[in-house]
């Protein structure tokens, strides 16, 4: 398995606003700090690559694409894409 960022395609987009805006949603009803929305979106991927890998060695593959795409998703943050509220909602960009 090559470690590196997702290719994002057509349902890959969908999932992200999907998420985005369930957390757009949830903390205009119940306000979370950046550090706990990290934390629980953090907590969903372990979930997924648990369930998902085969073994040691495949866990830890997914656990450098994961963060290997933290990175990418910080720097997309910082470039033209960061008025797109992605993932957080308004007041936590």
């Amino acid at each position: 398995m090559a470690i590196g960022k997702v290719k994002v395609g057509e349902s890959h987009e969908r999932l992200m606003h999907a998420i985005g805006e369930t957390i757009r949603i949830h903390t205009s009803q119940s306000p979370m700090s950046v550090e706990a929305i990290a934390g629980v979106l953090a907590f969903c991927a372990g979930a997924a690559i648990g369930r998902g890998s085969k073994g040691r060695i495949e866990r830890r593959q997914y656990r450098e694409m994961a963060v290997a795409n933290i990175d990418f998703g910080l720097e997309a943050m910082v470039s033209s894409m960061a008025n797109s509220s992605l993932i957080l909602p308004e007041g936590f960009q």
